[in-house]
């Protein structure tokens, strides 16, 4: 009987130890998760998708990226929610385009806590005032109407308000490249234990936009035309300028809200049959019915050229980037070009 009892206490202390060892298994397993979480991640907030994707690839696991402009979004029309201010005061970076993009950035920077890095993507790049660039077409109207421009003063001096400075920088691949470059080196900077990391990743993607500027140099270099018609807004002034091409647009920039009237729509169709020009662009977000009313009259096909502010809930979840959405691009204006 005492062996029998004596064989119970030493089960019993057993058990005792056996549960004891899982009980700390379980604590080293969760500190563990919690050390491998996101929270040991540089913690980096986005307005626009560029930025969104070029820290994406520069920072790859090292970082959580988070962009306050949800999918499906349309730009110029976002305005940030007291959840947005928290989610900037939580990250160790915040990245925004410049203040002709994001006006609303200089009036909460007091309230950010002091802690967070902010990076305006703009600060190395040579913004041109808008209006600033010459096309055939300006001339072309004795009485002073142009192609791109709405016939009420007030309105383009209301659109002159919002945009002084054309503030689509991104969609020069050499900007974005210099974009890369100043996320690179904040994320080095906050991050130093994996600056070489950051720099390797850098390198890679910064080749790949070298790529892309060879691409598109090598189909405008093949085109046998140099100008495009947009029935959108434009925001590629600075492509345009980087790559040689002339445009003719129903409108100037693409923050102004009121629709080009019936006699610049007639202009451009009148030019478009006389040019013989295959395609009719517009914009992403935007209803494409004066694209499709110009192509409708001519003859001519509508595509998207995508100015990657934000992409789609569908692009997003299907993993779209600044390459593949430019490449898309490129297709499409092989197409218009030729």
């Amino acid at each position: 009987m005492k062996r029998y009892r004596k064989l119970q206490v030493i089960i019993c202390v057993a058990c005792i130890v056996s549960l004891l060892l899982i009980g700390c298994s379980k604590v080293e397993t969760t500190d563990s998760k919690v050390a491998g979480d996101n929270t040991s991640k540089i913690k980096v907030v986005t307005t626009l998708f560029p930025q969104y994707d070029f820290a994406n690839q520069v920072g790859k696991d090292a970082v959580e990226v988070k962009m306050l402009l949800k999918p499906g979004v349309e730009s110029h029309t976002y305005e940030p929610a007291p959840s947005d201010i928290i989610e900037i005061n939580k990250a160790d970076i915040f990245l925004y385009t410049g203040d002709e993009m994001e006006p609303w950035v200089s009036k909460i920077l007091d309230s950010l806590d002091s802690d967070v890095m902010i990076i305006d993507l703009s600060k190395n790049i040579t913004l041109d005032k808008v209006g600033d660039h010459d096309h055939e077409h300006e001339d072309e109207e004795s009485d002073g109407d142009h192609l791109h421009e709405d016939e009420s003063e007030e309105a383009e001096h209301e659109e002159d308000h919002v945009h002084s400075y054309d503030p689509h920088i991104w969609t020069n691949p050499l900007n974005a490249k210099i974009m890369v470059e100043d996320i690179k080196t904040a994320l080095s900077e906050v991050d130093k234990a994996n600056k070489m990391t950051y720099e390797n990743n850098a390198k890679d993607y910064l080749a790949s936009l070298d790529q892309l500027d060879q691409d598109i140099r090598e189909v405008v270099k093949q085109a046998k035309r140099d100008e495009v018609v947009f029935g959108g807004r434009f925001a590629f002034h600075y492509f345009f300028e980087e790559y040689g091409l002339d445009y003719v647009s129903a409108y100037d920039s693409c923050s102004s809200e009121t629709e080009p009237s019936a006699k610049v729509i007639a202009t451009i169709i009148d030019k478009v049959k006389e040019d013989q020009i295959p395609v009719i662009f517009y914009e992403e977000f935007a209803n494409p019915k004066v694209a499709e009313s110009i192509a409708n009259a001519t003859g001519a096909k509508t595509l998207l050229l995508h100015s990657c502010h934000n992409v789609s809930t569908d692009d997003y979840k299907n993993g779209a980037t600044y390459l593949s959405l430019m490449y898309q691009n490129l297709e499409n204006l092989k197409e218009a070009l030729n």
